[in-house]
């Protein structure tokens, strides 16, 4: 028979993994009143910018942008670095991170370091497969942005796929 008598210790341990994960992270401090605020996909692409200049650009990248209720940037993360054609990303990994951001909505973006900015039918799938995920759990999907290194394309401007609320 196991002993549960130090299941304070366990939890605690898992605790501060979950909490060194998140520091890496940014998360907007509520207290302040200068959170970026996005209406159009050019804010987010503006923001985006700033992020993507921290990370390799001959390789794909996923970035997950939290909303908050009045559409300021709550957070970011980065869920997931791959080749220089892809870079596989998960959906429960996208909404783990939303859930524990404080989502209320969110938006993707990834780049293609080859700079064209077409959508492959791949992102199109995996797109409307988040779409409907968070639609599951009530944290809608406002937008996916597809990044080059000078410009990007909205899969919601561009009709690409069905996204359930407005940005």
């Amino acid at each position: 028979m196991k002993n549960y008598n130090n299941i304070d210790t366990v939890y605690t341990k898992r605790l501060k993994t979950v909490q060194l994960k998140i520091g890496q992270d940014y998360i907007a401090d509520p207290q302040d009143d200068d959170k970026p605020k996005v209406e159009h996909p050019d804010d987010v692409h503006e923001i985006l910018k700033s992020i993507y200049r921290q990370l390799d650009d001959d390789q794909e990248h996923m970035v997950m942008l939290v909303l908050n209720i009045s559409n300021e940037v709550a957070g970011f993360k980065v869920i997931a670095s791959g080749s220089q054609t892809s870079g596989p990303a998960d959906a429960k990994i996208i909404f783990r991170n939303a859930l524990m951001l404080g989502a209320t909505k969110i938006v993707l973006a990834h780049n293609h370091p080859s700079g064209n900015l077409q959508p492959s039918n791949a992102d199109i799938r995996f797109t409307q497969k988040v779409i409907a995920a968070g639609k599951a759990i009530e944290i809608p999907v406002v937008d996916h942005l597809i990044l080059s290194h000078s410009s990007y394309i909205s899969m919601r401007k561009e009709q690409h796929c069905e996204f359930e609320a407005p940005i």
